[in-house]
């Protein structure tokens, strides 16, 4: 702006510049050594939200996520994290490392000037243990696993030090917030696709199950319910699509269900995939989508399948029946239950416009349910809570 003023009994005219002040920097602290849902929730929000925050990524090392990360423009940084196994050696090492990491994080945050920690992990210890320290920098602690899925004391032990330590506890879903029970949690939900894509029917006879190859994530469960009923519909095939993590025991488990597949007399109508980066031409590509996990926090399958207008089929195992209106944009049986399992697949595969109008009707709902408002605004609220506080 300009204004007038004399100097030396001459009036001249001024310009000061005002300069922008700087945007509050995120640190997104992430356990994932591969691409989850976890990963492409948070990311959504980044991206959304990137002219009100500086994000900075917090990764494991030789993680796939980090070029995932990179290929948005965010600046990423690695760390040997070691996550909590039955293992020996990595129980006795757990705590050393632990330890020495807490210190190269204070180290690094002291670096690069970091507001607000946003932990996307509930079991990663290192921002609690660094306040606890006298670490100034405060975390919101967002929790993307139903706790019942893990021994009750090590929960307790978990929600003890967030309890203590987060300036805040998020909740992916009602299911979590109602385990969790900390008066600290709030309920902000998974974010749907950012593009802009317009309502497509499905045609296709493929049944699409879209999830890492990790024991509980129901793929048994999908192998014995098609296969009772495969023969009657032989133009049908179902996609398995998902990553084994690089993990020995995900690997062993994939050919277990490969081998399962033989076993049943169904393995012409299976297909193996792995994770592709390009998620949406998959949704589309398919007429119905498969999720029979044991348990899910929220469910970013269930929601992404719906965006897409395609009915899903998912099991009473927490977050999904929070996403699925079923009956009408699809179809919730209980978990382990074959009979039911098999039954509804048949049902939406033999009706072509039951899927059409379940995959409409389903589209509308995550889109009202699910809006930005509702989601990434909300953790905008919290994270300019943390910096105003």
């Amino acid at each position: 702006y300009f204004w007038n003023c004399s100097v030396d009994g001459e009036n001249q005219e001024v310009m000061t510049v005002t300069q922008p002040k700087p945007r509050p920097r995120i640190l997104i602290l992430e356990n994932g050594i591969a691409i989850t849902g976890g990963i492409r929730s948070v990311m959504r929000s980044c991206i959304v939200l990137r002219n009100d925050f500086d994000f900075t990524f917090l990764l494991p090392k030789n993680s796939k996520a980090s070029s995932y990360v990179r290929a948005e423009g965010f600046v990423v940084y690695e760390l040997a994290m070691l996550e909590l196994s039955r293992d020996i050696f990595s129980l006795l090492l757990y705590m050393p490392v632990l330890l020495i990491n807490v210190i190269r994080f204070s180290a690094m945050l002291r670096k690069i000037q970091i507001d607000v920690i946003h932990s996307n992990d509930f079991y990663n210890l290192i921002p609690p243990l660094y306040r606890m320290f006298g670490g100034k920098v405060p975390y919101v602690c967002y929790v993307r696993f139903l706790p019942s899925k893990f021994p009750k004391a090590l929960v307790k032990f978990w929600c003890f030090w967030h309890d203590h330590f987060a300036f805040s506890i998020v909740a992916v879903s009602k299911a979590v917030q109602r385990e969790l029970g900390s008066l600290k949690t709030v309920v902000i939900g998974g974010e749907l696709p950012l593009e802009d894509v317009p309502y497509k029917p499905g045609y296709s006879n493929v049944l699409l199950y879209p999830a890492n190859y990790i024991q509980g994530k129901g793929q048994e469960s999908a192998l014995r319910s098609f296969a009772l009923i495969s023969g009657n519909h032989p133009e049908w095939k179902l996609r398995f699509m998902g990553s084994d993590m690089q993990l020995k025991k995900n690997a062993a488990f994939k050919m277990k269900l490969v081998k399962m597949a033989d076993e049943l007399g169904c393995q012409s109508q299976i297909e193996w995939r792995e994770f592709s980066n390009d998620m949406k031409s998959e949704y589309l590509d398919a007429s119905i989508v498969i999720n029979f996990s044991d348990s899910e926090s929220f469910s970013l399958t269930c929601l992404e399948a719906l965006f897409y207008a395609r009915p899903v089929i998912a099991t009473d195992s927490g977050g999904p029946t929070e996403i699925i209106d079923h009956g009408v944009s699809g179809l919730i049986v209980a978990v382990g239950d074959i009979i039911a399992m098999s039954q509804a697949l048949d049902f939406l595969m033999k009706d072509s416009s039951m899927r059409e109008q379940m995959g409409g009707f389903g589209r509308q709902k995550v889109m009202e349910r699910f809006s930005l408002e509702r989601t990434t605004y909300l953790l905008r609220g919290q994270y300019l809570d943390v910096v105003h506080r």
